[in-house]
C-alpha cells in the first residue's frame, strides 16, 4: 500500500518527528489511515549510488531528486511494513513514506521532488502494517539526490554478509566533525536489515572521537579510520579519516555567542546570526557560536541539536556560515544541555583554543530572570533549555567561567543588569553590558552593535561597549519597546558594594529602631509607581538603584543617616556605569538595578540569594531579610 509522502513543513511530518521520542506507532498508524493509493506493481531499477559526503549540497540551479525505493520482503511477515525516512545531516526527516507488504514478494515506492542534496535514507522494518508491531530491523545508506534518481534497494531475504561505510575517505581539519553512515549488505548487494542499535563505532589511529550514531569529531592531525562493527554476524567496515592540522590564528577580537535557542526564542536566533553575517567582513573580528535548537519542541526551528558555527560574511537573508561541528551530544547520546554550566565552560575552552584573540566578548543569549530563578513556570534563571528543563543559576557563574577572563560579557537576556549579577562576574570581565528591563525577544541588533567593532577594532574596550547601548536606542523597530542598556566597569564594583552594604545596614538599623515610623516610608518607596521597577510582581521587586536612592532621599521624614548613605551609593553608581541609555518607556532607568524585596517575599527566594557573592560580601541580604 502506498502511504503519504510528507515534506518537512507538513504538520504530520512534524508530529511524526515528535512522536519518535517515545512511541512512533500512533503517528505511523495515522499515516496509514491517510493512504492515497494502492501499490500493485513491483520491480525497480538496479544501478549504483555514487558515494558522496552526507550533508553535501548541490550546484546552484540543480533540480530536485527522486528516490526509487525497492524492498525484497523475503521471510518478513506477510503483514510487515517499512517506514522510510530521508534524513539530512542532522538526522532530521525531510521526507517520509511507508509501504505495507500485503503479502507481496517485492514492493516499490517512488519519493519524488526531494530538495537536492546528499542524504541518509533510513528504513525501519516492522512486523505489522502501518509501522506497528515489533521493530525487526533497520537499514541506512547515503543517497545522492542532486537532480537525479537514486535507486535504493533493500532486502529482508538475507542476513548481511558484508558492510560498507560512507564516506569511504574524508579529510577534515582538527575540531571539525562529520557523520559516517554504515550500510549492512546482503549477498545480492542490497541493503540488509540489522537490529536497531546493533552497529557500534570506534576510531582507530587516535585521530578523533565518534558517537553512537557515527558522528566523528577530528581531534588530532594524522590518518586513521572510523570503523563500524556488527557482532552478529561478525562483520565490519571502515572509512578513512585524514585529519589536517588546524592553523590557529590570533585575531583582535573573538565574539563568543552562547546561543541557547532550544526554547520559544528559537525564531530570533536565525535573525541574529544573519545580522552577525552582515558585520563579519573584518577577519580581525570573528564570531563563534554554540547554537542549539529543538525541532522536537518547536517544529519551525531551522535545525535540531547543538552546533558550533564560525560566522561568515554574507548579506543574504539565509544563514550561510560554516558549521564547524554538529550533532554535539553528551555521554548518553542526547543533545548537549545548554542549561548546564559545564556545557558553557566546555564551549569557552574549545573556542578560546581554536579562535584565540587579543580581546574577547562573550554574549549570553537566552531568557533571563535577573539574579533569581523565576518562581513562575518554567522557572528561568539564564540559558533556559526547554529540552532538558535546566537553566544556569547566576551563582554558578564561577563554574561556567572558571579559568577564563573576558573584556566584555554582554547579556542578550532579560533583567540581567543588576548589582547582584554584575558583581558575580567582576573577576571574569572588565565590562558587563545588559538591560535592566526585559528587552524585545529579537534581542540585540547585532549588525548595529558590532559595526564599530568591525570598522574600529582597536578602540578602547569601554568605548566599544557604547555600541550596545546606542544600537538598542537607535534601532527603529524598538522605539515603542521598553529599552534600557548600560555598560558597567567591574573595577568599580567593590566600592559600589561597600556603599550598598552601608545603605542596607543603615536601613536595617533605622527600621529596627522604629518599625511603625519606617515601615510606611519604605513601602512607599518600594511602590512600582514611585520607583522605577522591572517586570514587577508579587515575588519580583527589582528597582533601579539610582532612582531608589533618590526616592529614599526625598521621602519625608527619612533619617539623615539613610539620606547620606543613599547619596553615597548614587555617587558610586555614577563611577561604575560608564555608559547608559534608555527611552521614554522606562524613564527613570540609570543603568543598574537591585532587589528591594520585603521580607515577606524575600523569604521564599532567599535560599538562592544567599549563595551569591554579593550576599556573601555585603549586608544587603540582612536588610532584605528584615525589610517591611
Amino acid at each position: 500500500m502506498l502511504l503519504p509522502v510528507l515534506d518537512r513543513t507538513s504538520n504530520l511530518s512534524n508530529w511524526a518527528r515528535k512522536w519518535r521520542l517515545t512511541d512512533v506507532a500512533p503517528v505511523r498508524a495515522l499515516l496509514a489511515l491517510l493512504s492515497l493509493a494502492l501499490l500493485v506493481g513491483c520491480g525497480g531499477g538496479g544501478g549504483t549510488t555514487t558515494i558522496r559526503i552526507l550533508g553535501d549540497g548541490c550546484p546552484l540551479g540543480t533540480g530536485p531528486g527522486t528516490v526509487q525505493y525497492k524492498v525484497t520482503w523475503g521471510s518478513a511477515p506477510a503483514t510487515a511494513s517499512i517506514f522510510i525516512e530521508v534524513l539530512d545531516a542532522d538526522g532530521i526527516p525531510v521526507r517520509t513514506a511507508a509501504i505495507n507488504r500485503q503479502g507481496l514478494a517485492v514492493s516499490t515506492q517512488t519519493i519524488p521532488m526531494v530538495t537536492p542534496g546528499v542524504y541518509e535514507i533510513r528504513s525501519s522494518l516492522y512486523s505489522l502494517d502501518n509501522a506497528q508491531g515489533v521493530l525487526i530491523g533497520v537499514s541506512s545508506q547515503v543517497i545522492d539526490l542532486c537532480g537525479k534518481t537514486a535507486n535504493v534497494n533493500t532486502s529482508a531475504a538475507f542476513s548481511p554478509t558484508s558492510m560498507k561505510v560512507s564516506p569511504k575517505t574524508i579529510t577534515l581539519l582538527e575540531q571539525q566533525s562529520r557523520r559516517f553512515i554504515a550500510t549492512a549488505l546482503a549477498p545480492t548487494g542490497d541493503s540488509a536489515f540489522v537490529p536497531d542499535g546493533s552497529i557500534t563505532w570506534s576510531v582507530l589511529g587516535g585521530v578523533g572521537t565518534v558517537t553512537a550514531n557515527g558522528n566523528f569529531t577530528a581531534t588530532t592531525a594524522g590518518s586513521g579510520s572510523v570503523r563500524a562493527q556488527l557482532d552478529s554476524p561478525s562483520i565490519s567496515a571502515a572509512g578513512i579519516a585524514n585529519v589536517d592540522p588546524f592553523v590557529v590564528t590570533q585575531t583582535k577580537w573573538t565574539v563568543l555567542v552562547f546561543m541557547n535557542a532550544a526554547n520559544d526564542l528559537w525564531f530570533a536566533s536565525d535573525l541574529n546570526v544573519n545580522q552577525m553575517e552582515q558585520v563579519a567582513g573584518n577577519p580581525d573580528v570573528r564570531f563563534v557560536i554554540q547554537w542549539k535548537q529543538s525541532r522536537d519542541l518547536f517544529s519551525g526551528s531551522s535545525f535540531d541539536g547543538v552546533r558550533r558555527v564560525l560566522v561568515k560574511p554574507d548579506n543574504s537573508s539565509t544563514v550561510v556560515s560554516e558549521v564547524v561541528q554538529s550533532n554535539l551530544v553528551d555521554g548518553l547520546g542526547n543533545p548537549l544541555d545548554m542549561g548546564d554550566p559545564d556545557t558553557l565552560k566546555d564551549f569557552l575552552d574549545w573556542a578560546k583554543t581554536f579562535y584565540p584573540a587579543d580581546r574577547y566578548c562573550l554574549v549570553l543569549w537566552n531568557h533571563g530572570s535577573g539574579w533569581m530563578r523565576g518562581l513562575e513556570p518554567p522557572g528561568r534563571a539564564f540559558s533556559f533549555d526547554d529540552q532538558t528543563g535546566n537553566a544556569i543559576e547566576v551563582y554558578d557563574a564561577d563554574v561556567a567561567l572558571a579559568g577564563h577572563t573576558f573584556d566584555i560579557i554582554a547579556w542578550d537576556a532579560s533583567l540581567m543588569q543588576m548589582m547582584e549579577v554584575a558583581y558575580e562576574l567582576r573577576d571574569y570581565t572588565d565590562f558587563v553590558v545588559g538591560s535592566e528591563e526585559s528587552p524585545p525577544a529579537e534581542g540585540y541588533p547585532y549588525h548595529l552593535v558590532f559595526d564599530n567593532f568591525r570598522d574600529n577594532p582597536d578602540l578602547p574596550t569601554g568605548d566599544l561597549t557604547e555600541a550596545f547601548v546606542d544600537a538598542m536606542l537607535s534601532f527603529p523597530p524598538y522605539a515603542s519597546k521598553k529599552i534600557t542598556q548600560s555598560s558597567i566597569d567591574t573595577t568599580k564594583l567593590n566600592d559600589l558594594r561597600d556603599a550598598i552594604s552601608t545603605l542596607g545596614a543603615t536601613l536595617r538599623t533605622e527600621y529596627l529602631a522604629d518599625p511603625p515610623g519606617m515601615s510606611p516610608r519604605i513601602q512607599n518607596v518600594r511602590d512600582p509607581f514611585v520607583t522605577q521597577s522591572y517586570s514587577p510582581g508579587p515575588n519580583r521587586h527589582f528597582k533601579d538603584l539610582v532612582h531608589l536612592c533618590q526616592n529614599l532621599e526625598a521621602e519625608p521624614g527619612m533619617p539623615a543617616s539613610i539620606v547620606n548613605a543613599a547619596a553615597a551609593t548614587r555617587a558610586q553608581v555614577a563611577l561604575a556605569v560608564i555608559w547608559e541609555g534608555h527611552n521614554g518607556n522606562s524613564p527613570n532607568s540609570n543603568g543598574v538595578a537591585i532587589d528591594f524585596s520585603p521580607a515577606s517575599s524575600f523569604g521564599g527566594t532567599s535560599a538562592k540569594y544567599f549563595p551569591l557573592q554579593f550576599a556573601l560580601d555585603s549586608l544587603w541580604d540582612e536588610w532584605l531579610s528584615d525589610a517591611p
